[in-house]
């Protein structure tokens, strides 16, 4: 996936976590997608719903967009997805990617 069709993904999906990600890949941020492997959303869903879970027990304060990210994810039921990252100054956020790579379903 280049550069120009992850931004264009990420526009579209309309978050702010979203938007941050693009914004960052506009001023050179590097990234990843692992388009070759997709899973389940719901395989995803219930792995970062548990991290998020132990994060704020734990009191950890994160950038990730739990509060959205989670429940868009949730939305994609069994949807195959490619998994992303996007590295901001400082921290990432995860990408899910249909498996076309056509659109962006959740951003974390």
């Amino acid at each position: 996936m280049d550069r120009e069709d992850l931004i264009a993904a990420l526009e579209r999906h309309e978050t702010d976590a979203a938007g941050h990600a693009a914004v960052a890949l506009r001023a050179g941020a590097s990234f990843r997608v692992w388009a070759e492997s997709t899973v389940p959303a719901s395989r995803l869903l219930g792995i970062w719903a548990w991290r998020a879970q132990c994060m704020a027990e734990d009191g950890v304060v994160t950038c990730k967009d739990f509060e959205r990210g989670l429940p868009d994810l949730r939305r994609a039921g069994d949807t195959q997805v490619a998994l992303g990252r996007v590295d901001l100054t400082g921290d990432s956020r995860l990408v899910f990617l249909a498996a076309d790579l056509s659109s962006c379903v959740a951003v974390l």
